[in-house]
């Protein structure tokens, strides 16, 4: 079976370490305690002492919560020192000059850099399958929320390669890439805001900015597209009322968390495109 030789030298480099292991097994046992803590929370702040399967569901919302903050966090920096880094080592030009095209370089670090993030999210499936035990979401939920995981950490971390193929220090790529990810999530709620305030300001009349109108300039956010997921899985409608989803007169049935995947899916399209172009340079 052919693999990408890149990608094969950065995961036996990384995975066959003893801090591995040791980070995962640590992982796993502070969302497992994280969990646990939860429930007992619960348990004794429950007006007869007693037990509720729906509690489960708080559980699932705050683990799934950690994994997302786990993902934007260290992706990003697992990602924005990977081709400067190598340019900084002076071994760059040593890839340029072998059979591997740019395409393979790009994808083979971004991979084996978001490889064991997905690793430590994969192991915690065990973790979330004990809310099977008293029902409220289905395998069909998880397995949603962990492709979400999945797209979105291709996501940040083909910003962090991007980052990284442009900028010629690892430093000023890391403090990049997490400004465009700060920009991207807090800075696309503020302009929504800006804009919805305006439209009502223009027409007083208005109902404001429509449904589509709402996901076309907020739907990328991750944050956003995630809240999207579990609300989908709750049937929760918080969002309902922040994306004005009752002004919609095209009658538009996309959710936000389907525009969001389309979109995380195009600019990790458009980012790896143009890291390969900068690195045949």
């Amino acid at each position: 079976m052919m693999i990408n030789p890149v990608l094969r030298r950065e995961l036996k480099t990384k995975l066959r370490s003893w801090k591995a292991p040791v980070l995962l097994m640590v992982y796993l046992i502070i969302l497992t305690g994280f969990g646990g803590l939860v429930l007992l929370l619960t348990l004794y702040t429950s007006y007869d002492n007693s037990f509720n399967p729906q509690d489960t569901l708080t559980v699932y919302v705050l683990l799934a919560g950690c994994q997302m903050g786990l993902i934007i966090l260290l992706v990003p920096a697992l990602t924005a020192g990977t081709i400067s880094g190598e340019r900084e080592r002076q071994t760059l030009d040593l890839l340029k000059v072998t059979k591997i095209s740019s395409f393979s370089i790009i994808m083979g670090k971004l991979l084996a850099s978001i490889s064991q993030i997905m690793l430590m999210v994969l192991a915690s499936i065990p973790v979330f399958s004990i809310i099977f035990i008293f029902g409220g979401v289905s395998l069909k939920n998880i397995a949603l929320l962990f492709l979400y995981y999945i797209v979105i950490s291709i996501t940040l971390g083909s910003v962090g390669i991007f980052c990284s193929t442009y900028f010629r220090k690892t430093t000023v790529a890391t403090v990049v890439t997490y400004l465009f990810i700060l920009i991207f999530c807090f800075g696309s709620l503020i302009v929504y805001a800006i804009v919805q305030e305006f439209v009502y300001y223009i027409f007083s009349y208005s109902d404001g900015l429509t449904y589509f109108q709402s996901v076309l300039l907020i739907g990328g956010n991750p944050f956003l597209g995630f809240l999207s997921v579990i609300e989908n899985q709750l049937g929760t409608d918080t969002l309902y009322y922040f994306l004005n989803a009752h002004n919609n007169p095209l009658n538009i049935n996309i959710k936000l968390w389907q525009f969001n995947l389309v979109f995380n899916c195009l600019v990790s399209v458009l980012m790896i495109f143009l890291s390969v172009l900068k690195i045949r340079r």
